[in-house]
């Protein structure tokens, strides 16, 4: 796919992100080798829709014994900036109670919704829960909140590709570029 006129520069490749992922999984499955893990399996949740791309990458890549699960929670409802109010559309259709939990994201920017999560994941009886996130955002940061593995850190731009949406466009795209936010006012699809 060509670069979108959106598109104001993009930030890492489909080859960059493919390699650190790779990387990512692997630092991962090791952590989880040094565990004590019932039934040797860890549950893998991700954040539907952003972690789409990343965690189909994420799971070519470990081998480590594991399941699958997804939940929806938004705090977006299709603009640039955080409602700051998450919400559960979607929550798991399984017990997690005395499991370990690995939460699969595209990206951390207030940590608002992942703060949420963890809480309502330990919550629920999670014996450990963690984070890999392929992009983390530090400067937009509204709560304490860190991850436990990350791709890649960057500045405090609007990001879309890989998964990343504006207004649930441009999730298509193949890289993670820099959105032209400037054109999004008048802008037509």
């Amino acid at each position: 796919m060509n670069t979108h006129p959106l598109v104001k520069e993009i930030l890492f490749s489909k080859e960059e992100i493919d390699s650190r992922t790779a990387q990512l999984a692997e630092e991962i499955e090791q952590y989880y080798r040094t565990q004590d893990i019932k039934e040797n399996t860890v549950i893998l949740i991700g954040l539907l829709k952003g972690c789409v791309p990343f965690m189909a990458n994420f799971i070519k890549h470990f081998n480590y014994e594991c399941q699958t699960e997804y939940m929806v929670v938004s705090s977006y409802l299709g603009g640039t900036k955080t409602t700051g109010e998450p919400k559960i559309n979607l929550d798991l259709n399984i017990s997690i109670k005395d499991k370990h939990v690995l939460i699969i994201e595209d990206i951390i920017d207030s940590g608002i919704t992942l703060d949420y999560v963890k809480n309502y994941l330990s919550f629920k009886g999670a014996k450990e829960v963690k984070i890999v996130t392929l992009l983390d955002k530090p400067e937009g940061r509204s709560v304490s909140m860190e991850t436990d593995w990350c791709g890649f850190k960057i500045k405090n731009e609007f990001v879309v590709g890989y998964g990343l949406d504006y207004d649930e466009r441009l999730r298509n795209l193949p890289f993670i570029a820099v959105c032209d936010v400037d054109k999004l006012d008048d802008w037509k699809w």
